[in-house]
């Protein structure tokens, strides 16, 4: 079975570009939902592996899916991407090393170092 990764992202350029780089990085091997709100991602009828957020979403202020975060990473691995210069690393800094900060729409090393070690994570734990 493939591990599935919840992406919230509103901004559709910012959603595109990050579903590029996953299919790029990943191909088939994943199945990836996309979320524009966090009522959205709230009402997920799937669990997740990993989940991808922006902080800013129409309904739920930065601070607000911050908290949301913090209590998801207690059971999944979780990657911040935003523009805001200052929560992201306080987040992360507050979630103990369980959130890791990458960068927005999946451009760059730190994105694809953390889709990499999720996925040899992963196929270490999903072997008989």
């Amino acid at each position: 079975m493939k591990p599935i990764i919840h992406c919230l992202e509103d901004f559709e350029m910012h959603r595109f570009i990050l579903e590029s780089h996953l299919q790029r990085l990943l191909s088939d091997s994943v199945d990836v939902r996309y979320f524009r709100s966090m009522q959205q991602l709230q009402g997920a009828t799937t669990v997740c592996q990993l989940l991808i957020s922006d902080l800013h979403v129409p309904d739920s202020p930065g601070e607000r899916t911050a908290e949301y975060l913090l209590k998801a990473c207690e059971h999944t691995p979780v990657l911040v991407q935003s523009s805001d210069p200052v929560l992201p690393i306080e987040l992360a800094k507050r979630s103990g090393g369980k959130i890791r900060v990458v960068e927005k729409g999946g451009q760059g090393a730190m994105f694809e170092q953390a889709i990499l070690h999720f996925m040899q994570q992963h196929q270490l734990t999903s072997c008989p």
